[in-house]
């Protein structure tokens, strides 16, 4: 049942500086989110630093970081703030949206700033603490500024979307209201990502087509586990001679996994593709027979907080799934039923998953059914559109007084 009471139409502003990087996990949950809004007979606006796929009806304004100072880590973000403040101000001007929906970045602060000005209702939506993953995953310069900008958008914000319930545990221990927090996982597009695509075309292309074929999408990030797929791949190949390990993306860890396959001596059963754009992702899903999402958890003492998009176009496709049973995963996956979950760190337990499913075909056509259907009955976009909505209607009745 739609929970729309009239059209609506909403600013989404993707924050973050991403350059030329428009494909990957970020860029299909906005494509997603704004597809579960149009889906539902409303309007959405869309603003960026960088380009990005939409979908034709969508009006889209591009406003750039500036040029001079992208080589110079995190200072570029503070100036940055002010002039897109004063571009979404003429934006929410000409479009008149009811609400602004930024997807919080690290030391962007322009959702308060036009909060305060405006006084539009103003929704946050968090994959994770900044300040965590830049301390644990990259570099971090100006920590005390990322700390407050941080604290003032959780403060300035409506309401708040994270992805997972350790999220939402996070930012209340931060002393984040957890009665405006609101989890809200990631999900797909399950037109786009289908049992009915056929992948025999990239079957061919690759040469693949008498093999079987163990998948892996992703940006290779260090959460990914992408590192304990290609370990292995040398248990992989000893228990299914003919298997292929299909790994489908780049980034950061790709040559460590080069790295890996090479010492192993495993390179003949192994294919690196490269990034591919998200409009071929779905035959490339649907040419594997297995997919996989080995995540881990990084950083001392963390818990799994990430809610992978993977996940759900794995399920959507309609095929066996092996994840590791950590976080969301270990909750979405029932284990034997609609997918298989594995130890978290072991490539040995990863390839005997694999293996119990190459052996027992029927038992992998009945969890890659239900696997189609934990998608259809739960983690479609358009399910999270309804909730934003539903929670934009709940901002306005309390500013009414209802």
């Amino acid at each position: 049942m739609s929970l729309r009471k009239e059209a609506l139409k909403g600013l989404f502003w993707r924050s973050d500086f991403y350059g030329a990087s428009t494909e990957g996990g970020m860029a299909s949950m906005h494509l997603g989110l704004l597809t579960g809004f149009i889906k539902l007979g409303h309007t959405p606006v869309f603003a960026s630093s960088g380009r990005m796929r939409l979908p034709d009806v969508v009006n889209y304004y591009f406003i750039p970081y500036s040029k001079l100072l992208m080589n110079l880590p995190e200072v570029l973000n503070l100036p940055y703030n002010r002039k897109v403040s004063k571009s979404l101000i003429k934006i929410i001007e000409k479009e008149k949206p009811d609400f602004l929906y930024q997807h919080h970045a690290d030391l962007n602060y322009s959702g308060t700033i036009l909060k305060r000005k405006l006084g539009l209702p103003f929704i946050l939506q968090c994959e994770s603490v900044q300040y965590w993953v830049k301390k644990n995953w990259g570099k971090l310069y100006l920590k005390h500024h990322l700390k407050w900008a941080e604290e003032i958008q959780w403060a300035a914000a409506d309401a708040i979307f994270v992805v997972s319930d350790n999220v939402k545990k996070m930012m209340v221990e931060l002393g984040v209201d957890e009665k405006k927090i609101y989890v809200n996982r990631s999900s797909v597009n399950p037109d786009v990502f289908s049992p009915e695509i056929d992948g025999s075309e990239i079957r061919k292309k690759l040469d693949i087509e008498s093999n079987f074929v163990i998948g892996f999408s992703g940006s290779f990030a260090q959460w990914h586990g992408v590192e304990v797929l290609a370990q292995a791949v040398k248990y992989i190949s000893k228990l299914i001679p003919k298997a292929k390990i299909l790994f489908i993306g780049d980034g950061l860890l790709r040559p460590k996994i080069e790295s890996i396959i090479k010492n192993d001596n495993v390179e003949k059963s192994c294919i690196l593709t490269g990034l591919v754009p998200f409009n071929e992702m779905p035959d490339y899903l649907a040419a594997c027979d297995v997919l996989v999402t080995p995540c881990v958890r990084t950083g001392e003492g963390s818990e799994f907080f990430n809610s992978p998009i993977k996940l759900y176009e794995y399920l959507s496709m309609g095929k066996p799934v092996v994840a590791t049973d950590i976080g969301e995963q270990g909750e979405v996956i029932q284990h034997l039923t609609n997918g298989m979950l594995c130890s978290e760190q072991s490539p040995e337990d990863l390839a005997e998953s694999i293996n119990y499913i190459y052996k027992n075909p029927d038992f992998a056509e009945t969890i890659a059914a239900n696997a189609r259907k934990t998608v259809l009955d739960k983690y479609d976009w358009k399910l999270n559109a309804q909730k934003v909505i539903e929670i934009y209607h709940q901002i306005i009745n309390k500013k009414r007084g209802k």
